[in-house]
């Protein structure tokens, strides 16, 4: 869905305020929404989100695995991911160690299909992040769904909601799902193969989708913290 008089609409994460970068975007003419995003940065529809970083944070966050498990997690709920990456492309601390940088690289790219958009600064990457919602509103796929309950007489609306709760299903996949198995509970019982042939599914978001419906919900104790979506998938989903 796109903003006011077609502008790009973008939902910008809080913590970004102080980067300048959501400023920079409004003068550019996109429509700024800003929120608490559930995780990534900016996000552009449904299945474009950004996660900005200085190119400091980027290497630091490589080379001790960090920004693997945050790939793998926007992966999981995300089709396109982009990491934009402020700075030098190695930093300082980093020179001499280039091979294992561009290693970590790539492995992040072809084993996760992230996109890394390397930018010279906050301008740069405000240029960048306009580019990418423009694509997306000129192909007419701008839509930005952040966990909005439906009318509570809107059976159809409540079925794609509840699909959409899972790692990685959008809409448009939701109802690719409602039409292959036309209800919720004959989803539930389907196999691994028959979710993993879904297009916008398959064989990985699959498993892990039977995972959640199989799995024994199991209590915490009183004086600890329940378990968050993020610990389920940092612990149940790590192959990448």
């Amino acid at each position: 869905m796109s903003g006011e008089k077609g502008r790009p609409r973008i939902y910008v994460d809080v913590r970004e305020e102080k980067s300048g970068v959501p400023s920079i975007l409004e003068s550019l003419g996109a429509l700024v929404i800003k929120t608490s995003l559930p995780m990534g940065d900016y996000l552009i529809s449904d299945s474009v989100v950004v996660e900005r970083k200085s190119s400091y944070d980027f290497a630091n966050s490589l080379f001790d695995g960090r920004l693997f498990d945050q790939a793998s997690r926007l992966t999981e709920h995300y089709e396109h991911v982009y990491f934009i990456v402020e700075g030098r492309i190695v930093p300082k601390r980093y020179r001499g160690r280039e091979a294992s940088l561009y290693g970590a690289l790539a492995a992040l790219t072809m084993d996760y299909n992230v996109k890394v958009i390397y930018t010279e600064d906050e301008v740069g990457s405000a240029h960048a992040i306009m580019a990418l919602a423009r694509r997306v509103t000129s192909s007419g796929g701008q839509r930005v769904v952040i966990h909005r309950k439906p009318k509570l007489d809107d059976l159809r609306e409540w079925q794609l909601y509840v699909l959409q709760a899972f790692p990685g299903i959008g809409r448009k996949t939701a109802e690719r799902i409602l039409e292959a198995f036309g209800t919720i509970e004959a989803f539930c019982r389907a196999s691994i193969a028959e979710l993993s042939r879904i297009e916008g599914v398959g064989e990985r978001r699959a498993e892990l989708i039977k995972r959640i419906l199989v799995t024994p919900f199991k209590s915490s104790p009183r004086r600890h913290r329940a378990p968050t979506l993020e610990d389920f998938y940092s612990k149940g989903d790590g192959e990448g």
